[in-house]
This record gives structure tokens, C-alpha cells and sequence, in this order.
């Protein structure tokens, strides 16, 4: 429906610093277990899941009514006597302005700048040249100390977090994953209900949005950056019969290996139920 074309443009709109992107390309004339990998030389097979961990297949707005909580003295990282540099990612996304990060009986660290940026520099006592920072978006935090924290020292956090648990947006049972192989174009699509999906995928792009031929011996394949491929599946999921459409994305680590990957789809019940998917690879 229109509503469907209207997220997919919004999600190409977004993807347009990336690539731009055209349909599907399946070989014709060979058969339905034939497929054509020339253009798909990278890998997007995995397991999908909600960022969150709950339920993938869900209504589309906010769900519920957010519930506060409190992360206390979360451990982050532990000095060795040899580490100046430290980061990783906080086991929930705080509530701004709510965000401690501290030693015992040493460096504290807070978010006082009061700004909605995704990246924040945070305010560091005592300022001895210790640096840190955090992402909202990503929950990373990186923190730089002027020399090694001793063995032993404990890097811990306390913040707020708001849970939203959001509104299941199939008929049946819920559906908490996605399990996706890949075959060139080819794709088989399995939730965690063991219902399949099956379909193809368009040739990966990557920045400037031409197509990568790989079996062109004259084209040296991109090693870095975002690439990103339209895909279309469908299958009968509880009884319904369901077309998933959306988009594969990924950061290319080699040639051939992708890091970051996710899926962000439509969920089309043939009785008109719409349902939004949003899913990041283990």
C-alpha cells in the first residue's frame, strides 16, 4: 500500500549518502535454484534480532508507555597497570543528563552540556587531561586517561533507562528473529517461529552507487565503507501469506567480510496488517 512505499522511501532517502540504488537483477531462463552472484560479493547471512532483544515483528509507532529504571555501578572495563584507553558500550541507552561514569575514589565523569548531539564530550573531574565520551545512538563510550589505571581499578556507571516494550505486530505467535541465508541473489529468509520466506536481493551498492561486478577481472573490490542491497521475500507465516521488503545493510571490514549488519523491512500480511522491522545481526 502507500503506506509501505512511503517507509521504503524513507529508508532509500536516508541510504542516499550511501548508494543509489536500483531493482533486483536474477538471472532468467535458469531455473528457480539457479542464482547469480556477480553482483552480491558480500555476505548478509545471519541471525537478526531486535536491537532491544524483544519481540522483531512489531506495530509500528512508540508501543507502550516508557518505564524508568536505574542501572547502578554497571561494571565497564577493569585497569591492567598498563591502559591509558578504554570504550565499549553501556548495557542500556540512559536518559540524558543521567549518565555517571566514575573510578572508586577517583575520576567521575558526567554529561552536563544538556545538548540532543548523538556524540557528547563529558564533563571529567579531576581535569588532569582525562578525556571521555558518549554516543546515545550506539551507547559507545571512550575514555582517555593520562596514564595507566592501576590492576584492579574498576570503570563503573550509573544511569537511568527507559524501557519501552513494544506492541507485537503479527497475527500468532511473536517473532523474535530472523535467520537469513544467502546464495548470491538468492535469499531464504527463516523466523523463529520456522516460518520461511524466500526471494532475491538487489546487486549490492556501495558509496556512488554503482553496481560491483566480482567476476569482472579488471574491478578491484572495495574494502571499506557502507554497502547496502534492496530485498524482497515472501512466505505464510502462521496461516497469512506474507510478502518482507526492505533493506540489507552492512560496513565492509575486507573485500569480502561484513560488520554491522542489519535489516530494516516491512511486514505485509496478505489481510492488509502492516508491521515494521528493524534487526541487527549477531
Amino acid at each position: 500500500g502507500n503506506y509501505i512505499m512511503t517507509k521504503l522511501i524513507s529508508w532509500l532517502t536516508l541510504s542516499l549518502c550511501l548508494c543509489v540504488l536500483t531493482g533486483c537483477e536474477w538471472t532468467a531462463g535458469s531455473g528457480v535454484d539457479s542464482w547469480d552472484d556477480s553482483g552480491n560479493w558480500v555476505d548478509f547471512s545471519g541471525s537478526y534480532k531486535a536491537s532491544d532483544g524483544n519481540v522483531l515483528v512489531r506495530q509500528f509507532g512508540a508501543g507502550t508507555a516508557p518505564v524508568t529504571n536505574t542501572a547502578s555501578d554497571e561494571l565497564l572495563a577493569t585497569g591492567d597497570g598498563s591502559t591509558t584507553a578504554f570504550n565499549g558500550q553501556t548495557g542500556y541507552t540512559p536518559v540524558r543528563g543521567s549518565l555517571t561514569i566514575f573510578t572508586i575514589g577517583g575520576y567521575r565523569f558526567t554529561d552536563t552540556a544538556g545538548t540532543t548531539a548523538d556524540t557528547v564530550s563529558l564533563t571529567v573531574t579531576p581535569a588532569d587531561g582525562t578525556t571521555g565520551t558518549f554516543n546515545y545512538s550506539t551507547r559507545a563510550w571512550a575514555l582517555n586517561f593520562p596514564a595507566p589505571l592501576a590492576s584492579g581499578t574498576q570503570i563503573l556507571a550509573t544511569y537511568q533507562y527507559a524501557i519501552v516494550t513494544p506492541i507485537q505486530g503479527n497475527h500468532g505467535n511473536a517473532i523474535y528473529s530472523f535467520i537469513v541465508y544467502q546464495t548470491g541473489n538468492k535469499l531464504q529468509i527463516t523466523d523463529s517461529n520456522g516460518a520461511m520466506y524466500e526471494g532475491t536481493m538487489g546487486t549490492v551498492r556501495t558509496t556512488g552507487g554503482l553496481p560491483i561486478d566480482a567476476k569482472d577481472p579488471d574491478v578491484i573490490l572495495p574494502t571499506t565503507g557502507p554497502v547496502i542491497a534492496q530485498f524482497s521475500a515472501t512466505g505464510v507465516s502462521q496461516g497469512y501469506n506474507v510478502t518482507l521488503v526492505g533493506v540489507l545493510q552492512g560496513t565492509l571490514s575486507t573485500a569480502t567480510t561484513l560488520t554491522s549488519r542489519s535489516m530494516k523491512a516491512t511486514f505485509v500480511e496478505a489481510a492488509g496488517n502492516e508491521a515494521d522491522v528493524s534487526a541487527v545481526a549477531n
